[in-house]
């Protein structure tokens, strides 16, 4: 249990959420050949191809 004086200094740290469905956060240009990073939420259950 931290003391008082250690949570003035330091505080809490809320926790990091993995995303369930981490396929969808990554998106291939073709042009340049790099993943880039944009989360679609909307595309979740629908079979891309």
């Amino acid at each position: 249990m931290p003391t008082i004086n250690q949570l003035v200094r330091k505080g809490r740290k809320s926790k990091v959420r993995s995303t369930k469905a981490l396929a969808l956060k990554k998106w291939f240009n073709h042009n340049t050949g790099q993943y880039t990073t944009h989360s679609a939420p909307f595309r979740k259950g629908v079979c891309t191809i």
